[in-house]
């Protein structure tokens, strides 16, 4: 399987002490998903999985609602 080359970058960054949500965020189709589920298989730490790429989206009652399920 193809391993984005930013994935240990990723992994690296996530396992520092931090305050804050990390949002991946890029143009379509450039594999955002395709990290997103690699470093979810290789940390150990609980995870949530949100995409914010439907285009009835237009405010933040998304990020809202989906904070809000953890």
């Amino acid at each position: 399987m193809y391993k984005r080359s930013v994935l240990h970058v990723i992994l690296r960054r996530l396992k520092e002490k931090r305050k804050f949500i990390q949002i991946l965020a890029g143009p379509r189709q450039t594999g955002k998903t395709t990290l997103a589920r690699q470093v979810m298989e290789n940390i150990h730490m609980p995870v949530h999985y949100g995409t914010a790429d439907d285009p009835a989206i237009k405010d933040k009652v998304w990020l809202n609602e989906t904070a809000s399920r953890q």
